[in-house]
């Protein structure tokens, strides 16, 4: 036995280093020499699901639940496969199926609420994890999730609360940190939101802090003369918007060097005199600091958000070339729309609308959509529509000098919240953003005045989750009298 308990603790250090690859190799072995040992099966089974490998992860969690019915492990590990497979009601059966062999069972019951939250019935996921402090009060994670239903309700005070509860527990809770920053950003308490999202680097699955050998810019006096990179950390839209804070430093006497995508660089490179790079790791800098870091430095306020000192340009030969390529109306407005970001954010469904619903516009205007992709029921709805053009396929659109000309082109922007309504505010076009209830923090809480990032953006706000059909109307409406 004692044999067995330092092997574990070998296999435990893969773990810890997050080489799950090797764990898997070396709990695998153990498994099959020691094949009755229930021990072994709780980590050989989370190494597979954290490498997806679902499929042995399964026949692993059956043959726990063999080995001793009486349990409940192996449940609850064929209930998280399940899960992660998106069997959702599935998942539920076996969870539940659990707590008849274990009533107090913490997991069970914590990963009941988890997927009930999945399916949208925030009323039982909360009276899950209320029986789960019944068990434990002392978990975090509990509160963690109360916070997440409620910040999704738009309750953001109470949702601030169980943040508060859970770090209080863990103070090194980064994702109810990171998650209560937001909250405290959206409800304009900038100076606590932004204290806080100072450790959105600590969070799980965020952005590698780079350049950490460069010391840290920490405050914005006595930097005339000093070279400063800054440098993007997080989508195209993130570096657009707070670009604005990049002409700051160079009007009080910096050196900077701005980082940013590949994607980007041509573009953002018309717009600023400074250098601007997509890899500035070879170059010598007194301080460096990621782009989202300025607003703190900057004391960022509803009252002293910077203002463009220009609206960005164009590439004047893209726009005539674009003109070309886009076939423009001349008897309708074009328009054009980005219905969707990336599916695998978290918040996806913030970022999301059907085309279903821009398919009576084209009787009135020529739509053209851009973005790179459509998703499988938006495909579908396109070969119903009568004047509605797909950009995401045009070999020629290859960076944002492009999309820039398109959009430029355009009469009207219309978007969901993706880094199209980024630039079309950078490039003051009329634009109107479709936000989803909740919003994100930059847009801040519905019952509040958004900050005015750009003057040229009509902001029109769900005002019933998931229910795009008013904000549409209102579009609609507002569109035929322009």
């Amino acid at each position: 036995m004692s044999e067995i308990i330092e092997q574990i603790k070998i296999g435990i250090v893969y773990v810890k280093n997050k080489d799950y690859l090797n764990a898997e190799k070396f709990f695998l072995n153990l498994v099959r020499k020691y094949p009755t040992n229930i021990q072994l099966y709780s980590y050989l089974i989370p190494v597979m699901i954290e490498q997806k490998n679902f499929k042995n992860a399964l026949k692993f969690a059956e043959k726990l639940y063999s080995l001793n019915k009486n349990y409940e492990l192996g449940l609850i590990y064929m209930g998280i496969i399940n899960y992660s497979l998106k069997n959702y009601e599935n998942a539920i059966i076996l969870f539940k199926k659990a707590l008849l062999i274990n009533p107090k069972s913490f997991d069970a019951l914590l990963n009941i609420g988890v997927t009930f939250r999945k399916l949208g019935e925030n009323e039982k996921a909360i009276d899950c994890f209320n029986k789960c402090a019944n068990v434990n009060s002392n978990k975090s994670i509990i509160f963690y999730n109360l916070g997440s239903i409620y910040e999704e309700e738009c309750d953001l005070n109470k949702a601030i609360t169980f943040y508060k509860k859970a770090i209080s527990i863990n103070n090194q809770d980064y994702d109810s940190i990171h998650a209560m920053s937001l909250c405290q950003l959206s409800i304009q308490h900038f100076e606590d939101g932004f204290k806080n999202y100072e450790l959105r680097w600590f969070k799980n699955n965020f952005e590698k802090y780079r350049y950490q050998h460069i010391p840290k810019l920490q405050m914005i006096n006595l930097i005339h003369g000093k070279k400063i990179l800054v440098w993007y950390e997080q989508g195209f839209g993130d570096t657009i918007q707070f670009s604005r804070y990049v002409n700051l430093l160079i009007n009080m006497g910096a050196q900077v060097t701005f980082e940013v995508q590949k994607p980007l660089l041509n573009f953002l490179k018309r717009q600023f005199n400074c250098e601007v790079t997509e890899n500035a790791s070879l170059n010598n800098f007194d301080f460096q600091c990621p782009l989202m870091s300025l607003p703190i430095l900057f004391k960022m306020s509803l009252k002293n958000i910077p203002k463009m000192d220009q609206h960005f340009r164009c590439d004047d030969e893209k726009i005539n070339l674009w003109k070309d390529i886009l076939n423009l109306s001349k008897n309708k407005k074009n328009i054009g729309i980005a219905i969707s970001g990336n599916p695998n954010q978290i918040l996806d469904y913030r970022r999301k609308i059907n085309l279903e619903y821009f398919l009576s516009l084209d009787e009135h205007f020529r739509i053209y959509i851009i973005q790179k992709s459509l998703r499988q029921n938006d495909e579908i709805s396109l070969k119903k529509a009568n004047d509605i053009i797909y950009l995401g396929k045009n070999p020629q659109w290859t960076n944002f000098d492009d999309t820039s000309a398109i959009v430029q082109n355009m009469d009207y922007i219309i978007s969901i919240d993706t880094s199209l309504i980024h630039l079309a505010g950078a490039l003051n076009k009329r634009a109107f953003l479709l936000l989803s209830k909740p919003a994100d923090w930059r847009w801040s809480h519905e019952k509040l005045n958004s900050p005015k990032w750009y003057e040229n953006i009509t902001i029109i706000r769900q005002k019933k989750k998931n229910d795009w059909e008013e904000p549409m109307e209102e579009i609609k409406k507002t569109l035929i009298f322009l």
